[in-house]
């Protein structure tokens, strides 16, 4: 450490040193330093420097010796132990942040200067009722001001450094504990954030770099890496479960299998029990959503009468395929929770009798803190579950619906099913839910999220003459929108016409023969704001290349240019697929596109010359 006047505590092979003696604890990484004295302390970057004061001085530090396993991927843990409680810092050795478990209300950053921007972005969840999921705001400082959301960078631009502030907990109208005066307040020249009880993270570096940095810190909190895969889920076609039985579940097999689909997931209506939204409700005393126990013992067995020789022709042909098998499954809410136990035997029952390697978390609400900390916990045993093969069992968790963790809340628990659309209700546009995972993507790595692509054929009717209508669009170009998160085929694909089965088929082959290399490259959302009009893409940007997929809307504008970042510019472009004819060409500060028609997209490789 640079100032050695502190007792060392722990000093890594990764760069990181803690000391703490007499009341100071000093932390050194390779890109952050920490000083604590009392109730003062401060963060320092390169050329960065932010003071902060906190309600309660550190009088003991501890280094936590489980740190760097599968859940914590920090370089160092650190419990800081206070007269009024303790609080966990994770530490990381080249990114610029300390993330707290429980942020105390009362610690407050200096601004220390007149000249603060501040960038709100709050997100939101409940998806069934949102079509715009990411609400970015910008306030010039001048008195006092509260802002609600999760995530906060506070721009000195006189001085260019920054602070990010980060709330890690559900959003804001989901959370169970609420902050009723704003997430962040500003007042006399301070910063405060309220955390509720809820987790944080402090960042500080160059204004311009710090949620691409954040990026780089949420995929290390999800912790073990998974692959990105395409998983299919009926539900979409709004059959519900008329449709689910065994021979029918085999065709779907059948198709994943000329497709390329990895995971077929068997949504509602596989188990003996009767929800809420089941097709047959009304005349199973409207079924329930929560409350399983009670409403039925039974309520996650195996339904009988659609699966009669059990999952074991289900399994065999999936294995024969080379398709793992994903179950929905709602963790009973009812009682805070009280039968999470319960649900976790559940959960291990359909992974080792069922052959589940994916389980849809869905129906769940957080009324209270009870709620919030049982299901928190159900969420850590389950995770511990392996399949029969010694596989980690991996979870999809459902946020269209109802008071749930959301978008950084239970961060390592999985990837993220974030909406239901139906041409049914006429709520499908290819470009909105591209929009939806492009502003997304702007904050949090894509590969955490799953999103759909439907049968753009069925019920074009509802939707007249509009040019944005899904029948207008190809099916490679709604795969190809969503490819940079993990695309969810929600639809019965047994139904897609010859054409569409053909131009899937094709695009998801590309895909897959490219995924695992775009699986370690950062992506970022680029060209217009998607609206299905003017031209938007994604970048992939890895060590000596990258990808793209381009998209023209319906704009007349055939040629349009692509500014990129430097890391890409003045590399060699190849076509990998398209929709129409295409040509692309290097430009000083970016990348020329021509597309030969409307509605049109083209994914791109790029490498050095």
């Amino acid at each position: 450490m640079k100032n050695e006047t502190a007792a060392l505590l722990f000093s890594g092979t990764d760069g990181i040193r803690a000391g703490f003696e007499n009341g100071r604890l000093e932390i050194n990484t390779p890109v952050l330093e920490i000083h604590v004295d009392g109730n003062e302390g401060s963060l320092e970057g390169k050329n960065v420097r932010w003071t902060f004061v906190q309600p309660e001085p550190v009088l003991e530090v501890r280094v936590i010796p489980e740190n760097g396993g599968e859940a914590d991927p920090a370089g160092v843990s650190l419990e800081l132990r206070y007269a009024d409680g303790t609080e966990i810092w994770h530490l990381y050795p080249h990114l610029p942040f300390v993330c707290t478990d429980c942020h105390p209300d009362g610690r407050v950053f200096d601004l220390a200067s007149p000249h603060i921007q501040l960038t709100t972005v709050e997100m939101v969840d409940r998806t069934d009722h949102h079509d715009s999921l990411v609400k970015e705001s910008v306030h010039q400082h001048y008195k006092s001001h509260r802002a609600r959301g999760n995530m906060f960078l506070l721009d000195d631009y006189a001085k260019r450094r920054g602070l990010l502030l980060v709330k890690h907990s559900p959003c804001p109208d989901s959370a169970v504990r609420r902050a009723p005066d704003g997430d962040l307040r500003l007042h006399d020249g301070k910063a405060e954030l309220s955390g509720c009880g809820y987790g944080a993270v402090y960042g500080v570096g160059t204004p311009s770099e710090l949620f691409a940095q954040y990026r780089l810190l949420y995929a290390e909190l999800c912790g073990r890496k998974e692959p990105n895969f395409i998983m299919s889920n009926t539900w979409g076609d709004r059959s519900r479960d008329r449709a689910m039985k065994e021979e029918f579940v085999l065709r779907e097999l059948d198709c994943a299998h000329r497709l390329g689909v990895d995971i077929v997931q068997l949504d509602d209506g596989w188990q003996k029990g009767i929800s809420s939204n089941s097709a047959y409700a009304a005349q199973n005393r409207g079924g329930v959503f929560e409350g399983f126990w009670d409403f039925d013992p039974d309520f996650w067995e195996l339904d009988p009468v659609k699966f009669p020789g059990g999952m074991d022709t289900i399994l065999q042909k999936a294995e024969e395929s080379g398709i793992a098998l994903g179950l929905w499954f709602a963790p009973d809410s009812a009682d805070d929770f009280v039968n999470w136990k319960k649900d976790v035997e559940v959960v291990r029952t359909l992974a080792e009798k069922h052959g589940a390697r994916h389980i849809k978390l869905d129906g769940v609400v957080l009324r209270t803190e009870e709620c919030e900390k049982n299901y928190l916990a159900m969420l850590d045993a389950i995770c511990e579950l392996r399949c029969p093969d010694g596989e980690p069992l991996r979870f999809n968790l459902d946020i269209t619906n109802d008071e749930r963790l959301g978008y950084f809340c239970g961060i390592p628990y999985g990837t993220l099913f974030v909406e239901n659309r139906y041409t049914d209700w006429k709520n499908y546009y290819p470009h909105r839910t591209m929009r939806n995972l492009w502003q997304l993507s702007r904050y949090l790595p894509a590969s955490k999220f799953q999103f759909e692509v439907l049968n753009p054929r069925r019920n074009a009717e509802l939707y007249g003459d509009d040019p944005l209508a899904p029948v207008n669009y190809d099916i490679d170009w709604c795969f190809a929108s969503v490819m940079a998160a993990n695309p969810l085929i929600w639809m019965e694909m047994q139904h897609l016409s010859e054409k569409d089965t053909d131009d899937l088929r094709r695009i998801i082959a590309v895909y897959r023969e490219h995924r695992d290399a775009m699986a370690d490259m950062t992506v970022d959302p680029i060209g217009d704001l998607p609206d299905g009009v003017q031209w938007s893409g994604f970048l992939w940007t890895g060590t000596d290349g990258g990808y793209a997929t381009l998209f023209r809307g319906i704009t007349d504008e055939g040629v349009h240019t692509f500014r990129l970042p430097e890391p890409v510019r003045g590399m060699r472009w190849t076509v990998l697929h398209g929709n129409a004819s295409a040509e692309v060409c290097s430009t000083d500060d970016g990348i020329r596109v021509s597309l030969g028609k409307k509605r049109s997209y083209v994914f791109l490789r790029c490498d050095r010359r």
